[in-house]
């Protein structure tokens, strides 16, 4: 095999490890988010001391919504990534933010006193900040252009 094939060679197989690379590098951005309470540079809004987690940090309670961040599917010309699933369904809203008004399904409350009682169900009014954590932006665009050359170098060599 002559060099001009080699490198052809070498060239192909960078070019099919891509994609994944990719996925994964774009998967570890949206997971350090939660760690880093940020989306490209900017800080996301602190939580209300109203409602500041007891137990993990912000929007880490269970750690359901950072792991159900996943490779949804990758192909050589498409990376998508998602979040969220049938026991995350919230994941869209901290990703996007929502305003807007909800209704609440009727069901019972126990008291501070230990007594049992019944809600109607009703509409509230609900407020939820943008704290995105997943999508494309520069700071992730850079990364990727940095994993890329990494590969195509390493693959070169």
């Amino acid at each position: 095999m002559n060099n001009t094939e080699e490198l052809a060679k070498k060239i192909a197989q960078a070019m099919d490890a891509l994609p994944r690379m990719v996925a994964e590098e774009a998967v570890e951005y949206s997971r350090t988010r939660f760690s880093e309470k940020a989306f490209n540079g900017v800080p996301w809004k602190p939580v209300s001391p109203r409602y500041h987690p007891r137990r993990g940090t912000l929007m880490v309670r269970s750690g359901k919504l950072l792991n159900s961040v996943r490779v949804a599917r990758v192909t050589p010309r498409k990376v998508v990534i998602a979040a969220g699933n049938s026991k995350v369904p919230y994941a869209q809203v901290h990703n996007e933010g929502f305003s807007g008004s909800v209704v609440v399904k009727a069901h019972s409350r126990r008291t501070k006193g230990g007594k049992t009682v019944r809600v109607k169900s009703h509409n509230r009014q609900m407020r939820i900040p943008r704290r995105q954590f997943m999508g494309n932006c520069p700071e992730l665009g850079k990364r990727l252009k940095e994993v890329s050359e990494q590969l195509f170098k390493s693959m070169i060599k």
